[in-house]
């Protein structure tokens, strides 16, 4: 299976990184991706590990 970002999401990341908060460890790693898949939706969210704001989304 394969898992795929929204548009809503990737549109939050790029936003919340314009907003200021932006990682500064050596590899850049700053967000946490949960892909959670039903028989209905998939449900994504993401998660900023350094100011503790995330999104969900739910993607059919």
């Amino acid at each position: 299976m394969k898992f795929k970002t929204s548009k809503k999401i990737d549109k939050w990341v790029e936003n919340h990184r314009k907003q200021g908060c932006v990682s500064h460890a050596t590899a850049g790693e700053q967000f946490v991706y949960d892909f959670l898949p039903s028989g209905i939706v998939t449900v994504i969210t993401v998660k900023c590990l350094i100011c503790g704001k995330e999104l969900t989304d739910y993607v059919d």
